[in-house]
């Protein structure tokens, strides 16, 4: 069977399953055919993660899951680990698991195989028992999946493929549990975390590269994610979808200084029941799983 890559003196919990092979010293699920993927580990994205990593988790993280009485967690697109690590040191039980690329990252930074496991990029195979986790969660990464080559490149079946990465997340949470899912929302004309949709038209391209900001039709297609997609993906689910604030995840970097106050007192401030539609510039949405 797959699971016996770990045999029982390392396998620490029977929930963890399904190991097939190793990847830098890391247990890997599915079939990985990019042990390197370009644009994974920029400059930027290591900087970002280190600097907000455990903001992140005291500001917003944390209080949900207290919350939520949550104590298993696993960070599905986890990147370099910051947020699975400080969870760790607040005694919780949490994995992380990103792309081959981040293992050499863990691996420099000596994490441990016990609680940092490898996944592929095509479809998402997680290593833990159906029904075993307490909270799921995945921001920033929603909007890649699907996508060509990790970011914009929306592929013929990228809704396929997003609908089967959640529900593999979904399959996981225990009854009661929760799944929480983040990131721009489609439903929103403006984004400042990604450049244009590959198909978008050119003046959109020259636009976020003279202003650093993305300028999309909400009506049309685009490898941004929107709280009606993921009610689309979940409709066959006993699934409750609650839309969150942002309040304590983002700190508004990207947004160009000037405006930076203004946006962030319109994004924290929206009333609840917008907070589900398209004047939300994020889709934050905390997803319980009824039975």
């Amino acid at each position: 069977m797959a699971s016996s890559l770990i045999d029982s003196s390392e396998q620490q919990s029977n929930f963890i399953t399904g190991f097939t092979h190793q990847v830098n010293g890391y247990y890997a699920t599915g079939h990985i055919d990019d042990p390197v993927r370009s644009g994974v580990l920029t400059r930027r994205y290591l900087q970002s993660q280190l600097a907000e990593g455990e903001r992140r988790v005291n500001n917003f993280l944390l209080p949900i899951i207290k919350r939520l009485n949550a104590n298993r967690i696993i960070d599905v697109g986890c990147g370099i680990g910051a947020m699975t690590r400080h969870l760790l040191t607040n005694g919780l039980d949490a994995y992380g698991l990103d792309l081959p690329e981040l293992s050499r990252y863990w691996q420099a930074e000596a994490l441990t195989n016990k609680h940092f496991f490898v996944v592929g990029s095509d479809e998402l195979t997680l290593p833990f028992n159906t029904s075993s986790i307490d909270l799921a969660y995945s921001l920033g990464v929603i909007e890649h999946v699907g996508t060509a080559e990790g970011h914009s490149t929306r592929l013929p079946d990228y809704h396929a493929r997003r609908r089967q990465w959640i529900l593999e997340l979904y399959r996981t949470i225990k009854p009661g549990g929760h799944l929480l899912i983040g990131g721009p929302n489609r439903g929103f004309p403006i984004d400042v975390a990604h450049g244009p949709d590959a198909a978008a038209p050119a003046i959109s391209h020259l636009f976020h590269r003279a202003t650093g900001t993305t300028i999309h039709a909400t009506w049309r297609p685009n490898f941004l994610c929107s709280y009606a997609d993921l009610k689309h993906y979940l409709a066959d689910q006993h699934a409750e979808i609650t839309p969150l604030s942002v309040r304590g995840f983002l700190e508004f970097s990207r947004v160009p200084r000037m405006l930076r106050f203004a946006v962030r007192a319109y994004s924290e401030n929206l009333p609840r029941f917008l907070l589900g539609t398209g004047f939300n510039p994020w889709v934050m949405a905390v997803i319980r799983k009824n039975s």
